[in-house]
């Protein structure tokens, strides 16, 4: 068996976006990540289209799908070994157009175009070609990402028909209906392309739903549907957006009410009175739809529902045949696009949620915090508004851990950072500074209001009974030190400072107490 080099490449790029370093030793999540990268890989690896990646500087192929040795005739390999391959295969007539456009694309500008390659046997094809510029956080572009497709049968069709023009009545029909069919297809290409680009785009899963939903609406039409994502308890499917004038789904189902879910593959329902109509639609009533799963390997993503004719059967016509299939058509394609994209936009969410959260409390992490925190002394200062900080220790938690082990104690940790989260507000920023110890802030709190929270907080922590391998752990106290912009300090450094100073002095005194930074900074 050959093997595929590309495995090895596209996985080093992903782990080096995906690292980062994890407070006191603990180790990342990267095992976990490694499935859902295996998963877009295989996704990619199945589609009709060519998918490839390239970096601009220097000029390298660092993915091409499976597709490209179908479609070329070629060995994927020596693209991968020498870029100047892909150009060497293009038809000489087109080559310098195509290097013009593939330079652009290289500049980080997006690109598209038709050509003709020359396969080794000496057959012609022709291709379409997009490319989008792909950028990051900080808007440096850094690579691109395209779509090669085989339009050859489209332009033998056009050409074919548009040969016989003039020459008979049926003949003029026959090319109007197959250019038709052609812009319509293309037209289809270029909105799926669009979504793609635009979904790449989205910085979070809500704002990619709209945008789908948006652009759905027009590829769809006048027919309804909804976009529905499964929940990561795998037991729930939700409709997260929809559009058209009916609603076509329940707003949330059990995944096996739906056939296409519990086949894995597409389901066509032709009418109303068909035995395989799907649980979740059968209180919208449809005509006829289409259930496309979304899924990458394995991996359940969610559902594309889409309903065709809003009207009955016998005001369709006799094109109904022509739109069932023009719809499953163009269902499939969709449901193609939007699998990678939302696989995507999950790993992208991961990375993020892995990048401002601690693993094991499931609080904020102290590079989010230092980062959040700069935005509420701003908004502080500009409104004339104190900010509270409370740093806080666990009372002797190096015993606790001698005691009952560390397993135990990141039981307890967990357990910490549960009732933190229950205790604050939704503006507050709760973060694991380090070790045992915790850091809140408290937009809008007074000193003396902040005061008498901590007290509470610690009062009720005392009673706090953790269970960990049949046994009850607790038994500790909570040592705080309050510090509170911009009486005790107008920096961040300086806020920190004070209330660290606080909770030494709190554990200096005998611990399990609350402390407030006294005066006012010079």
């Amino acid at each position: 068996m050959r093997r595929d080099p590309t495995r090895r490449t596209v996985k080093i790029r992903l782990q080096k976006g995906a690292q980062r370093s994890a407070p006191h030793g603990e180790g990342g999540a990267e095992e976990d990540l490694t499935p859902t990268r295996e998963q877009l890989q295989q996704l990619v690896s199945h589609i009709r289209e060519v998918f490839f990646i390239s970096t601009p500087e220097p000029v390298r192929v660092t993915y091409l799908s499976p597709a490209y040795e179908e479609i070329w005739g070629r060995p994927r390999e020596e693209v991968y070994q020498r870029p100047a391959a892909w150009i060497e295969s293009i038809h000489p007539e087109d080559r310098k157009r195509a290097i013009e456009v593939f330079t652009h694309s290289q500049w980080g500008e997006p690109t598209r175009m038709e050509y003709r390659i020359v396969r080794p046997d000496g057959a012609t094809r022709w291709i379409s070609n997009r490319t989008f510029p792909v950028r990051d956080s900080a808007g440096r572009f850094y690579q691109v990402v395209g779509i090669a497709e085989d339009i050859t049968d489209y332009k033998r069709i056009e050409h074919t028909l548009r040969e016989s023009l003039g020459q008979t009545q049926q003949a003029q029909e026959r090319l109007a209906v197959a250019l038709h069919e052609s812009q319509e297809r293309a037209r289809e290409s270029a909105v799926l392309a669009e979504l793609v680009d635009l979904l790449q785009s989205s910085r979070q899963g809500a704002e990619a739903y709209k945008i789908a939903a948006t652009i759905f609406r027009g590829l769809f039409f006048p027919g309804s549907g909804a976009l529905c994502i499964t929940s990561s308890s795998r037991n729930l499917v939700e409709a997260v957006a929809t559009w058209g004038d009916r609603r076509v789904t329940e707003q949330t189902f059990d995944p096996n009410s739906c056939w296409a879910l519990r086949r894995g593959k597409i389901h066509i329902v032709k009418g109303p009175d068909s035995p395989m109509m799907c649980e979740h639609v059968r209180g919208a009533n449809p005509n006829e739809y289409v259930c496309v799963p979304l899924a990458a390997q394995g991996e359940t993503l969610g559902v594309l529902c889409i309903e065709g004719r809003p009207e009955p059967l016998a005001a369709s016509g006799k094109g109904s045949t022509d739109e069932i299939e023009t719809l499953v058509r163009r269902a499939t394609a969709a449901g193609e696009r939007l699998s990678l994209a939302v696989a995507n936009l999950h790993l992208r969410e991961v990375l993020r949620r892995q990048s401002i959260r601690d693993p094991l409390t499931n609080l904020f992490n102290r590079r989010y915090m230092e980062e959040s925190v700069e935005r509420e002394l701003h908004r502080g200062a500009r409104n004339h508004e104190p900010v509270a900080f409370l740093m806080i220790d666990l009372d002797h938690f190096k015993q606790f851990n001698d005691r009952f082990g560390h397993q135990a104690g990141d039981s307890y940790l967990r357990a910490v950072g549960e009732f933190l989260r229950e205790r604050t507000r939704g503006l507050d920023l709760v973060c694991r500074y380090g070790g045992e110890e915790f850091l809140i802030v408290l937009p809008g709190a007074s000193a003396e209001d902040t005061r008498q929270r901590a007290e509470a907080w610690r009062e009720e922590f005392k009673s706090l009974t953790v269970q960990h391998v049949g046994q009850a752990l607790g038994g500790i106290s909570l040592s705080i030190g309050i510090a509170v912009f911009p009486d005790h300090g107008e920096t961040l450094d300086a806020l920190i400072r004070a209330a660290d100073q606080m909770l030494y002095k709190a554990k200096a005194e005998g611990r399990d107490r609350v402390l407030v930074a006294m005066g006012t900074h010079a």
